[in-house]
């Protein structure tokens, strides 16, 4: 078992490097592609925030290896880390959220669906996937109609996290942003950086939700919730 632990340890902290060194290229390309100013990119040449993006990359692939048991689900889960990380970095630069991106999480999470409804020999979680992918949409874009500031690519990225998180898996991500956003709001208060009206960006966070959410998805503990959705 100890050494089981930490094989997986291993696995997870040498794909967290994998990770981080095919995000940044990736994501330099992209801004590169959305800005006309090259400079968006110096900062994911300071070698500060590589190691912030690095210990990033390592603890959720660590976290992935110890906490997820299917290993359908697994590979999934890791391989959706890369887009969701390029995600990140991309949308708390310029505050876009590249469309490339979100097709690839698509086709990984299309990808999956087939499988396990191959294996499963059922169309259930085509059902479930398809009620995230509505909640997703609607959870982001009902603030628009209220006259709160929501980017269509925000709206994209959100319904695209309820296609591969399902319902239950979005709700909790979803709870997990907003307690993030407001830790962060405080802090940028106290450190007098910003405050309460500071635009946040939402990839970022939204990642953050659901990478919690893939490793410990708490609401489907909730029997009722999953019998319903």
């Amino acid at each position: 078992m100890v050494i089981e632990i930490f094989v997986k340890i291993i696995i997870g902290v040498a794909y967290g490097f994998v990770l981080t060194f095919l995000s940044l290229p990736i994501s330099k390309k992209l801004i590169l592609n959305r800005s006309e100013d090259p400079g968006d990119t110096l900062a994911l040449n300071d070698k500060r925030n590589i190691v912030l993006i690095a210990l990033a990359g390592v603890a959720s692939s660590v976290a992935m290896m110890l906490l997820v048991k299917d290993n359908a689900e697994l590979v999934r889960n890791m391989l959706l880390l890369i887009p969701m990380l390029s995600i990140a970095l991309v949308d708390s630069l310029i505050r876009k959220i590249p469309n490339s991106l979100l097709l690839t999480m698509i086709i990984m999470q299309g990808g999956y669906l087939a499988y396990i409804c191959i294996v499963g020999k059922t169309t259930q979680p085509l059902i479930t996937a398809a009620l995230g992918f509505f909640i997703g949409f609607v959870g982001c874009t009902l603030p628009s109609i209220l006259k709160i500031p929501v980017g269509a690519g925000d709206v994209k990225y959100s319904a695209v996290i309820g296609l591969c998180i399902y319902f239950t898996g979005y709700v909790q991500a979803m709870m997990v942003m907003g307690v993030s956003a407001l830790l962060l709001l405080v802090a940028l208060k106290i450190t007098k950086k910003g405050g309460l009206k500071t635009m946040v960006p939402m990839g970022p966070l939204l990642s953050f939700g659901s990478v919690i959410t893939m490793c410990y998805p708490m609401l489907n503990s909730l029997v009722a919730l999953n019998d319903v959705f």
